[in-house]
């Protein structure tokens, strides 16, 4: 765990305990109202500890009994774990309903900036072959969600709530390949780089808690899972053999936000 990762995550914990004091010392304030309007603010981090996977492939029928040995020889990574993680912070907006029953329903959007990223480059050294270095990239720029909220009250200031709905951003993915023994040579020796990036759709689920900490004010904590999709590209190289790359978009995300309600 980075040094980042282990402050942001601290901070989240200590603000969570802060807000379970206020909201125990506001148990005896009047009830509060859920319905309504509300906007806020978020801060978080997200994680994903999914893979790129890699593999080489030829249309030139002569070569592929060449690219068979060199994969053999393990000359090249099937799939390497860059780690993406980041912080996390945007805003919120939605809407709720306090039904008499105890049950709270909404609506939420909300729109994040992301800095989840993550790079790692992997050499092999084959006996019979060149040495080869793998590097790949995988980032988040930004995300958004627009979610269905149903919660409990298991007090008149506390809610606990699921959530679940549509997901979008832009993610990135990159892969390099040079043959570090030979360097790059035209048909020859196997070097290329690739970059492809794009909005996506998917889906995000979660739960949380929520409480009132003053007269139109509440803060939350919140896990979601986002599910962005798949990219996958094939990547040229300066020869005839190209290699298939691919990863999937699975961030977990923890964050804390305050709300204020409109009346």
């Amino acid at each position: 765990m980075n040094i980042a990762k282990t402050l942001v995550l601290t901070s989240l914990a200590l603000g969570a305990s802060v807000f379970i004091n206020v909201g125990c010392a506001n148990a005896g304030d009047a009830t509060p109202s859920w319905s309504g309007a509300y906007i806020g603010a978020n801060l978080g981090y997200g994680w994903d500890s999914g893979k790129v996977g890699l593999s080489p492939s030829t249309d030139v029928p002569e070569l592929q009994d060449f690219l068979d040995d060199i994969i053999a020889s393990g000359s090249f990574p099937s799939a390497i774990s860059p780690s993406a993680q980041g912080v996390i912070g945007g805003g919120q907006a939605g809407y709720n309903w306090q039904l008499p029953s105890g049950w709270v329903v909404g609506i939420e959007a909300d729109l994040q900036a992301s800095g989840i990223s993550g790079s790692k480059s992997e050499a092999r050294f084959p006996e019979f072959f060149d040495t080869t270095s793998t590097s790949v990239e995988k980032k988040i720029d930004w995300f958004g969600t627009l979610r269905g909220r149903a919660g409990y009250l298991v007090d008149p200031q506390w809610l606990v709530y699921a959530t679940g709905g549509l997901a979008f951003g832009e993610t990135s993915l990159s892969y390099s390949e040079v043959d570090v023994t030979a360097g790059c040579i035209p048909d020859a020796t196997i070097c290329g780089d690739h970059t492809a990036s794009g909005t996506h759709a998917g889906w995000a689920v979660g739960a949380g808690v929520e409480t009132m900490l003053a007269p139109n004010w509440s803060v939350k904590a919140e896990y979601l899972y986002v599910d962005l999709g798949k990219r996958a590209f094939t990547a040229a190289t300066n020869t005839p053999i190209d290699f298939n790359v691919s990863a999937k978009y699975h961030e977990q995300t923890a964050r804390i936000g305050l709300n204020y309600h409109f009346d």
